[in-house]
């Protein structure tokens, strides 16, 4: 961690003020060279910022810790606090640094949360995997696809073709889920364009219809990309666009709490924070409260699938009278969780997601000969 510590600023904060009973006492300060012991969860907090109002953005993001900090202590669990990166003369650089530091932090168990003014962060997020030569899925919390929509861009200070890079010729990606988008912000050629490349779906209403849908797609995320634009404007008013309608801050906190339980889910970013706007520090505690049930979720996790392998969970096989004539799932004793098995070829790097995540719910619609329809959109991408 001392080689890393190079590309951060030091900040402090007053101890003194924190009691045992607080988060504070579980944080470890990046520039003191603690040790970090290796048998708890570990979570990195990152701040990045490249635009021109950096420092404003920082300094808001300091305060944000002392929410954070205060809030109830999260057992097996401790938060690496590595304050502001250090940017570099132009951006490329700046997003080339932060992915050499991810990339240091995945490969050694910790998850980094990175939280951010524009979403060049994912790039850095994707060539962290470049590095560490590691496929990955994507989940996106967010209000619009926006592939063509480039006012709404232009309003959320985009400043690279991040698009470019993760969605195409992009051979780590295996899948992507865009969770809580809004129908009238996104046109049917984006729409088109998920359908053509096999990803996922769910609307806003389908999360608020049913939250506990959207479970199975972030624990089968890799890296989770949080764009705050996905809140609505009484909920969260700090936003690049501060849109009418949206999640609600308790939806945005358990689906923070479903991806931080997940084993698999090893980096996190918040982006599209405008600190301009918070003028009573409501996006800023909403975001460290977010950051709280992620801590919560990494404290649960047990090492489930593909940690353990699917010879240790408890296998249930429905005989279906459809064209699949059987669906196999698991369910893991540690967690009370289910998967359901593919019917694909071990090659490659696909081994690895041969089960994929789904929900009790969907086990009892197969014995109902009803086949989940997470299962025929996994076997669509696989075919």
């Amino acid at each position: 961690m001392k080689e890393i510590s190079n590309f951060f600023d030091s900040f402090s904060l007053n101890h003194s003020i924190y009691k045992n009973s607080q988060l504070y006492s579980n944080v470890i300060n990046l520039q003191k060279n603690e040790n970090i012991p290796s048998d708890i969860n570990t979570i990195a907090l990152i701040n990045f910022s490249i635009n021109n109002d950096r420092e404003k953005f920082i300094t808001s993001l300091i305060k944000l810790r002392s929410y954070l900090y205060s809030y109830s202590n999260i057992d097996k669990v401790q938060i690496l606090d590595c304050g502001s990166f250090i940017n570099s003369v132009n951006a490329k650089d700046s997003i080339d640094g932060l992915a050499y530091v991810l990339s240091d932090l995945i490969t050694t168990g910790i998850v980094p949360i990175i939280i951010s003014d524009d979403r060049s962060v994912i790039l850095a997020i994707h060539k962290a995997y470049e590095h560490i030569k590691r496929y990955y899925n994507l989940a996106f919390i967010l209000p619009f696809i926006d592939i063509n929509n480039e006012n709404l861009w232009e309003k959320s200070k985009d400043l690279l073709p991040w698009h470019d890079y993760i969605f195409r010729n992009n051979l780590l990606l295996n899948t992507a889920t865009f969770i809580g988008y809004q129908s009238y912000l996104t046109d049917g050629d984006a729409l088109q364009w998920v359908e053509n490349n096999f990803f996922d779906l769910l609307r806003l209403g389908d999360i608020r219809e049913n939250i506990k849908s959207a479970e199975p797609y972030i624990r089968n995320s890799d890296i989770i990309c949080i764009d705050m634009n996905v809140m609505k404007k009484s909920e969260a008013p700090a936003t690049m666009l501060a849109l009418p309608n949206g999640l609600y801050a308790e939806e945005l906190c358990q689906l923070s709490y479903y991806a931080g339980m997940s084993d698999k889910s090893s980096v996190f970013t918040f982006y599209n924070y405008n600190p301009d706007k918070d003028l009573e520090d409501q996006t800023m505690q909403l975001i460290a409260q977010a950051l709280w049930y992620i801590a919560e979720g990494v404290s649960l996790r047990v090492k489930d699938y593909p940690f353990t392998p699917k010879t240790q969970m408890l296998k249930y096989t429905v005989i279906m009278d459809s064209p699949v004539n059987e669906l196999i799932f698991y369910r893991s004793t540690r967690s009370d969780r289910w998967w359901i098995e593919l019917p694909i070829k071990n090659t490659t790097h696909i081994q690895r997601h041969t089960l994929i995540p789904c929900l009790y719910e969907d086990y009892l619609a197969a014995l109902q000969n009803k086949i989940p329809l997470i299962f025929w959109n996994a076997i669509k991408k696989k075919a």
